[in-house]
Formats: structure tokens, sequence, C-alpha cells
């Protein structure tokens, strides 16, 4: 009999073999379970990222809420308090009632523009396109404006749809009036079966994107923007202006910007 057919050779081959077949497998479940630990791990990660993306944008809510609820205050104080206060002074040292009349009707129209920014009168009734329209008509002794509006179909708007993009818009020039320095605006607005999309472009200085992306207003209407399961982009360029387009569709489902 020859040597390796001895039986104890035989019995160290297959010792070796089924060592070797113990070391890969247990080299495999090495390489799946570090494999798996780091998919975990990267899972984690990114819900982590996500939870810390929606406390940022609950507190820029939170926030945005303080302010408005600052801003209404003074606009209450120095518009219509002041106003009221004056009225009633005039009347106590008899002035004539054209004036007093006069007076009333500017504090009537500082109460209804607070009453339309707290909550855009008819939204739901009126199509988007005008409710949009009607904003851009409160800015044009500040700016030239032009606008193109392209509707192709007769399908209904979702009302929450209707306000967050008025709020987009409102915040949106707020933030050209505030930063901009720019004299000319541009909207362009297409709904239609599948999709809404809204282009706004200012020519003013623009500001760097690095620094800006984490600012209120932007924070604000990422805010709305997720509310609505929608996309945006922005682009601003020294000097040149800043282009801002959003995206929501005009369904259920996530639309994408490449």
């Amino acid at each position: 009999m020859e040597k390796w057919q001895n039986s104890d050779t035989l019995l160290l081959w297959v010792i070796i073999i089924i060592g070797v077949m113990i070391l890969l497998v247990g080299t495999l479940i090495s390489v799946f379970y570090i494999s798996y630990r780091k998919v975990l791990r990267s899972k984690d990660e990114e819900i982590r990222i996500k939870m810390d993306y929606q406390r940022s944008l609950l507190q820029v809510s939170l926030e945005a809420q303080e302010n408005e609820r600052i801003r209404i205050a003074a606009d209450l104080h120095d518009n219509i308090i002041s106003t009221l206060t004056v009225i009633r002074l005039k009347a106590a040292i008899g002035s004539n009632q054209q004036e007093l009349d006069q007076l009333l009707g500017t504090a009537i129209d500082e109460s209804r523009r607070i009453s339309h920014e707290l909550s855009p009168p008819l939204y739901e009734e009126k199509p988007l396109e005008n409710n949009l329209l009607t904003i851009l008509k409160s800015w044009r002794s500040f700016y030239h404006i032009d606008h193109v509006v392209d509707v192709r179909t007769d399908r209904p708007i979702n009302k929450t749809i209707k306000l967050q993009l008025v709020r987009i818009l409102q915040e949106l020039l707020n933030n050209v009036h505030k930063h901009a320095k720019a004299s000319h605006v541009d909207l362009t607005l297409r709904i239609t079966n599948k999709y809404i999309v809204l282009l706004v472009k200012d020519n003013g200085i623009g500001f760097n994107t690095t620094t800006v992306k984490n600012g209120i207003g932007l924070q604000n209407i990422a805010l709305r923007t997720d509310n609505l399961n929608a996309q945006y982009k922005y682009k601003s360029s020294k000097e040149k202006g800043t282009r801002f387009i959003f995206f929501v569709k005009n369904g259920k489902n996530k639309i994408s910007i490449s």
C-alpha cells in the first residue's frame, strides 16, 4: 500500500480539507458580516441625517412662525394702531369728516393687507395662476415684472399645493426685495396633467449659494417643498441674478429633477 493510501495519511488529508473548508466558510461569514455591518451603519447614518434634517426643518418652521408673529405685531402697532390713535386724537379736536374718512380708509387697507398675507382670500376657489399673479401685482410698484403662464389642463389643483406655492412665491419675492437689489423679475408658470413648474428669475446682485443656503428664507422654502413631496433648485451668480425653479407632481408621486 502506498504511503498516501495509508489510513493515517487519508485522515490527515480529510482533516486538512475540512480545516480549509471551515476557514473558507469562516472567511466568507466574516466578509458577509462586515458587509452587513457596513450596510447597517450606512442605514443608521442615513436615518440620523434624515432625523437631523427633519429637526432642522422643524426648528426653521418654529422660527418662521415666531418671526411672522413679530412682523404681524409690528404691522399692527406701526400701521393700524398708530393710525387709529391719530384718528382718535383728530376726532377729539374736531377734525373734518373727510380727513377722518381718509385715515379710516388707510387703516382698513392695512388691515386687509395683513389679513390677505395671513390667509389669501378665496385661494381655494381661484385658479393657482390667478393667486400667483395677484401676488405679483402687489410688487409692480417696486419692479418691472414679466410673466408667462402656460396652463395645459383643466385638472383641479390640490388646495395644499396652491397655498404652499403662494407662500413660496411670497418668500421668494420678499428675499428679492430684502437682498437682491433687483429691478426686474420674471415668472414662468407651467401646469400640465402631470406636473406644475414655477420658475422665478431676477436681475439682482446674486448671492453666494454656499454661505446662504442655511438662511431662514431658503430653509422655509425647503420646509414647504418637503411638505409637498416636491423638489426645487436655485442658481445664483454674482451680479447676474438668481434663478429659482420648483417642481411638484400634479398628483401623488414625487417628481425628480435631474
